[in-house]
């Protein structure tokens, strides 16, 4: 049983009972007309007006929280007046109305109990029982997990917006209808339904023909892992010190402050529910949840998606794709029953068509010579489950492709593009990564339907089963793909900048690592060993077992078993313990690498050599460091600086690794009050920031902030106070107040203060440093 008290119910029952002269805005402006008379919706035009009362009326939208603070705080009287003086006078027939009003409660009786009934029941005067009423319905609507308002995440939330809707979309009336209905009556509801028939498309459309009625509209493209589709998205807070944990803990926090007014869209979610172990937990959140699925759902409500009628609205599909065919209907019905009615095989045929130039007896006759060898048993393992139907269609899309009379190009921006994550990549960083001069080969594909655009997110990419298709017909490899691997590569090296985590990117990477044909092991390899420190950067540690696996495979499947092969394996392998804190495993993996690159260290070394030497007692430093074993980390640290300092002549100091080493060193020498080697070791970094970064980076930043503690712990405090100001500027300004170079730095700022007898500065930095700390804490505890 239902609360049927709600504020649309009721107020359903006076305008059902009001007189035809009496609108429906006045009835609202009526009641409500102390509160509203001074909020800016009075002053509104009466369309505008009439929309938004209307959505009140409705139960689209609850009455807002201000109408229901201002009759908290005034008393709800003002109302019963109103009701008395302009409400009741325009009924039709009040005994009626009042009747109607008592069967709402007597039909939630189950649900209020008997003595909240007989309260109702017992009121006599009938302005009196309609404000009850009214002021029970609001509260219980904004106490109902259904209808309280959800935040506006349009500012903070920088992902994960609704793509954009095919602008051919046509028909689906019915099905858009049950959406409707199944969401209005359940908070989850799926979309079934073949590969390729619309389903997404569906979903789509449904949320742009309602994206008034939700605050908010997210839309998640499921792969492999809920959790991890959460973890991705991307917030206007998130930084790049947050692990894949952080940021899933942070965005779930988030999604669970959504209720009814939020639509959440988890699309391509293609396993059954029970699969994702997330997805039982996912579902209590009190938004609307809409899913499309290929898989046959029971257990929830569910819209399966159908083929489209041949007769009509696929013909009309065909000719949207296709003018040029309205000539010859039959043959286009032969084609869209060939085709087996498939929605995007439909589309991809008129297309098709166009671009090729044949006649439409032609394609049909093309078309027809699908499926020999399916029914012939030959190649039936390019198909799922041996299934003769998913495997025509597989073949009827195959066919297509090659009819498109595509040019070099554009094949191998298709066969670049099947490496890539099918919840699509940005635009324009394809068009860098492939070092297009124009887009116009792209645009091209984009017309004759190969690819998708959704303009809205700017992104570009492959329907899963063209993915497939293309994949099979272009071989993308190591050699053929070289330019968007070269790119890609250059990005990992790259992994000292200062960037936000950048999903597009890492999703790319994974995907390409995944899904290419290895035909040149030692280049992949390569790749593979310069990904693992990328990600490692930007805290993707859920992957970096796996990755670790793929680099072993590479190496034994290619015989790739150079001494740093070996060792830089092992340094990996040791980072996988640290994930589990293992850390005696770690030591082991690390000293074993160290071992093995000790017989070459010598003056013939080469640069990789050494600087992977360098690197190697720099991280068996940071593990010692996690042991709280500080001598033999300060040691271990010393080595790896002694290597780059050996080494010079090769460029090893001018790394971004350096200045990590270097800085761990400061901080070593410092916490053993050894300043004056601090200061060397300080100088020497300070001048290699300046030589090669600038002096805004956040590294020039913490430069400014160690010499301020040096110049603090020497009792230099004009000189001190100037480097911590120039150092809170500087951090700020790249990344922010709430992180934890800005809390130390607020932190020595207020110790500076309170030595130096400044007491109101002191309590400005105590201040914010407690701020930031306050901060930090209910982040972790929301």
């Amino acid at each position: 049983m239902k609360n049927r008290i709600t504020f649309s119910n009721v107020i359903g029952v006076l305008l059902e009972n009001k007189k035809k002269t009496y609108a429906q805005y006045r009835m609202i402006e009526d009641i409500f007309y102390d509160c509203l008379c001074d909020m800016d919706i009075f002053e509104k035009e009466d369309f505008e007006k009439n929309v938004t009362y209307s959505r009140w009326c409705t139960g689209e939208r609850p009455i807002p929280k201000e109408i229901l603070s201002f009759y908290d705080n005034a008393g709800f009287d003002g109302i019963l007046d109103n009701i008395q003086n302009d409400v009741i006078p325009n009924l039709i027939n009040v005994t009626a109305t009042r009747e109607q009003l008592l069967g709402l409660v007597t039909d939630s009786t189950d649900v209020i109990g008997i003595e909240k009934v007989d309260e109702f029941v017992q009121i006599t005067d009938d302005a009196t029982l309609i404000t009850a009423l009214i002021r029970y319905a609001i509260l219980n609507d904004h106490d109902s997990r259904h209808t309280l308002l959800s935040p506006d995440l349009s500012d903070i939330l920088l992902s994960n917006r609704l793509p954009s809707a095919n602008r051919n979309f046509i028909g689906r009336k019915e099905e858009l209808k049950a959406v409707g209905k199944a969401l209005q009556e359940h908070d989850l509801a799926f979309i079934t339904g073949t590969a390729g028939m619309g389903k997404s498309e569906l979903a789509k459309i449904y949320a742009k023909k309602n994206e008034k009625k939700y605050t908010n509209i997210i839309y998640l493209f499921y792969d492999a892992d809920l959790k991890k589709c959460i973890s991705h998205m991307e917030f206007s807070d998130d930084t790049t010190d947050m692990s894949e944990d952080m940021l899933f803990d942070r965005h779930m926090n988030i999604l669970k402050k959504l209720h009814s007014d939020s639509l959440v869209i988890i699309d391509n979610f293609n396993v059954l529910p029970k699969e994702d172990t997330f997805f039982k937990e996912f579902m209590k959140l009190n938004c609307k949840i809409l899913v499309t699925s290929r898989c046959n759902i029971s257990q929830y409500e569910t819209v399966k998606v159908i083929e489209m009628d041949a007769d009509t609205e696929l013909v009309e599909l065909f000719y949207r794709h296709c003018p040029s065919a309205k000539s010859s209907e039959d043959v286009v019905k032969d084609i869209i029953q060939t085709v087996g009615c498939h929605t995007l095989t439909v589309c991809l045929s008129a297309l098709s068509l166009t671009a090729s130039g044949m006649e439409s007896e032609e394609l049909l006759s093309e078309l027809k010579t699908c499926g020999l060898n399916i029914a012939s048993g030959e190649d039936v393992e390019l198909y799922k489950d041996n299934d003769f139907t998913y495997g025509l269609m597989i073949e009827h899309l195959r066919k297509l492709l090659q009819l498109g009379k595509l040019s070099d190009s554009q094949l191998d921006i298709l066969r670049n593009m099947s490496l890539l994550p099918v919840s699509g990549v940005l635009k324009n960083s394809f068009k860098s990564w492939m070092k297009l001069d124009s887009l116009t080969d792209v645009n091209h594909l984009i017309k004759y339907g190969f690819v998708n655009e959704d303009m809205d997110n700017r992104k570009i990419s492959l329907h899963s089963l063209l993915q497939e298709v293309i994949t099979i017909e272009t071989a993308p490899t190591v050699t053929a793909c070289q330019t968007l691997l070269n790119n890609l590569h250059l990005i990992c090296l790259a992994h000292g900048l200062e960037l936000r985590r950048p999903e597009n990117i890492i999703a790319s990477l994974i995907s390409v690592s995944e899904r290419i044909i290895v035909d040149d092991g030692a280049y992949f390899l390569l790749f593979l060993q310069d990904m693992f420190p990328y990600l490692d950067k930007y805290l993707v540690s859920d992957y970096l077992p796996k990755l670790t696996e793929r680099i072993s495979y590479v190496m034994e499947e290619y015989k790739l078993d150079s001494p740093c092969d070996k060792a830089l394996l092992l340094d990996y392998k040791a980072e996988c313990f640290l994930l589990k804190k293992a850390y005696g495993n770690a030591v082991k993996k690390r000293e074993k690498a160290i071992n093995i690159l000790e017989k070459l260290h010598n003056e013939d070394a080469d640069a990789r050599t050494a600087n992977l030497l360098s690197n190697l007692y720099n991280n068996l430093s940071n593990t010692y460091l996690l042991m709280k074993r500080g001598n033999e980390a300060a040691k271990a640290l010393r080595t790896a600086f002694n290597i780059r300092m050996e080494y010079a002549h090769l460029g090893l100091t001018e790394s971004h690794d350096s200045l990590q080493q270097m800085m761990n060193l400061i901080n070593m020498l410092l916490l053993a009050k050894d300043v004056d080697n601090a200061k060397i070791v300080l100088n020497q970094y300070e001048t290699l920031v300046l030589e090669h970064l600038s002096d805004t980076s956040l590294d020039y930043g913490i430069c400014k902030l160690s010499r301020g503690i040096i110049e603090m712990m020497e009792g230099m405090p004009e000189s001190a106070e100037m480097n911590l100001l120039g150092a809170e500027n500087i951090i700020e300004n790249v990344v922010g107040m709430d992180n934890e170079y800005m809390k130390t730095t607020y932190r020595y700022l207020n110790n500076l203060y309170a030595r130096w007898k400044k007491p109101e500065k002191a309590i400005k930095y105590r201040d914010k440093f407690l701020g930031v700390r306050r901060s930090q804490f209910l982040s972790k505890t929301e």
